[in-house]
């Protein structure tokens, strides 16, 4: 290897450590666990100290000689620095002034980081207790933020937080039996005796009860009496100051290439129009009426009532992926990873969330890929779109491409994990490039036709359907963020140019309000 290469690696290896020093979460994701007992610091403080270090990275990654530098270790030194460069330009919007939503936040990703921890021995509880205990902390934080973003005008539309208090008081009125937070206590564990287990369980009640839940009850409060009172009235981030730069800052941060608003608003509407006739031309032939509104309707007589509970929802998604997809995966795919995937249903904290998305497991798999299915929602539940959701999620879609990114030992590990959402923040975090996560998950979609998995015209209506909702992205997100469009206008739009319900289409224009440019 040469000094070149070295010293490119050595860099990366620099900055990943540096991550999971900031980010414990992010550590816990990726099935590192030695900060499991604390949270991601999201104090203005935190993120002013973060931009000073990120400019020292970069000026030394700027001093790297790369001359001698092999193809594969050049391409992650231009990743890395871009990244750099990314998260940099990013935090001068302060985006980490909007720390909570209907989407993200303390109310939603408590219950998700528990399933990514260890929970084997006592050490693993008490560590876990330490977390709990500090979580009051992290609320107090994002009550700072969110005040401070009222001071500045950096604040949300309603439809992005109305749902947080009903979200809250979710952590404050399950019962303790029930509750999320101690779930881990509820198992059989051999290694340790059911007295101790109970011990350690009656720490974290006391915890749950005399800490968490009165943070949690003055944070819904301040929702409901105070933030709520400073909404932008606008659904666009471009009616913030600079929202203009900041939607730009966002698209850059998502795309691998240099696009403006229009041209991603123009790009949306060509496929869009693309799309659409694919879809005509096969409702032709099945008799289902020549608009959408029509085509959806002779749709939802054919499918309503396809699933009677929300577990043969889950049962229908588990045998397309293990006894229908799985055998055409191994015929068509080489050196696959060990890496098991699972399928479960969206938490409760998250049943207002799309129909499914994806979390990658560990390198070692001691925890599995995970694929989620919204099960919540029978009436939105129709099995022509689940063969493309199911190839988009799971095989030959992101657990596919993340088991295989993490098993190539030879990148630079920031390459090899994936990112931990905490979407809110962007564009302060390091870049996340949608045309390589969700353009091959749109990919994957197209493989089920080469594949010869959609076994109806039906079903390739719903892989039709599901491209033309990510085309309609486009135009909408566009709209919202750079041309003044309305909520309602959003939502009327997808409800012409897709197969989406206006339900599900709702929910999907919340989304874009909130994160804009993903």
């Amino acid at each position: 290897m040469s000094s070149s290469d070295s010293a490119v690696l050595d860099l990366c290896e620099e900055v990943w450590q540096w991550q999971l020093r900031e980010s414990p979460e992010l550590g816990t994701f990726c099935g590192l666990h030695h900060n499991d007992d604390d949270w991601d610091d999201i104090s203005v403080e935190a993120f002013r100290r973060r931009e000073k270090d990120l400019q020292d990275f970069l000026k030394k990654g700027e001093r790297v000689d790369t001359s001698s530098c092999t193809p594969e270790v050049l391409l992650s030194y231009t990743l890395l620095l871009d990244n750099i460069k990314i998260y940099i330009q990013g935090l001068k919007f302060k985006s980490y002034l909007l720390p909570i939503n209907y989407m993200e936040g303390i109310q939603t990703e408590c219950d998700l980081m528990i399933s990514f921890m260890r929970f084997n021995t006592k050490e693993d509880f008490n560590i876990y207790i330490k977390r709990l205990k500090r979580l009051p902390h992290k609320v107090e934080q994002v009550l700072e933020a969110l005040k401070q973003g009222i001071q500045e005008d950096v604040v949300y539309h309603s439809a992005s937080v109305i749902d947080v208090p009903r979200q809250i008081n979710l952590i404050v009125t399950t019962p303790f039996e029930k509750h999320g937070f101690l779930m881990p206590f509820r198992g059989k564990l051999p290694e340790i005796e059911k007295a101790e287990l109970d011990q350690l369980r009656l720490k974290a009640e006391e915890v749950l009860r005399l800490r968490i839940i009165p943070s949690c009850l003055k944070l819904k409060d301040f929702m409901e009496n105070v933030y709520f009172k400073h909404l932008r009235p606008r659904e666009g981030i471009d009616s913030l100051k600079d929202g203009d730069l900041w939607y730009q800052q966002c698209l850059n941060f998502y795309l691998s290439c240099s696009m403006t608003p229009q041209e991603v608003h123009e790009l949306g509407l060509r496929e869009v129009a693309r799309i659409e006739k694919r879809i005509l031309e096969l409702a032709e032939i099945e008799g289902l009426g020549r608009t959408f509104q029509e085509i959806s309707a002779a749709i939802i007589r054919r499918q309503r009532n396809s699933f009677s509970t929300p577990d043969e929802v889950l049962e229908y998604v588990r045998n397309l992926c293990y006894n229908i997809i799985r055998p055409k995966i191994t015929q068509n795919f080489k050196n696959l990873s060990d890496i098991p995937m699972i399928i479960k249903p969206v938490p409760e904290s998250r049943k207002s969330s799309p129909i499914a998305y994806y979390y990658n497991g560990t390198p070692d798999g001691s925890r599995e890929g995970c694929f989620y299915i919204n099960n919540h929602h029978l009436e939105e539940c129709y099995p022509f779109q689940l063969t493309a959701v199911a190839l988009h999620e799971g095989e030959p879609g992101h657990h596919l491409q993340g088991t295989m990114a993490l098993s190539a030992k030879k990148l630079p590990n920031f390459r090899r994990y994936s990112d931990n959402g905490k979407y809110s923040i962007i564009p302060a975090k390091f870049s996340s490039n949608t045309a390589y996560m969700e353009g091959w998950g749109l990919y994957a979609e197209y493989l089920g036709e080469e594949m010869n998995l959609y076994q109806s015209n039906l079903e390739l209506i719903g892989r039709y359907s599901c491209e033309s909702l990510r085309a309609a992205r486009l135009v909408v997100d566009s709209g919202l963020h750079a041309f003044g469009w309305s909520r309602e206008q959003a939502i009327q739009f997808m409800v012409d140019h897709t197969l989406t319900s206006r339900s599900e289409v709702t929910k999907e224009v919340d989304r874009y309000i909130t994160i804009p440019g993903q």
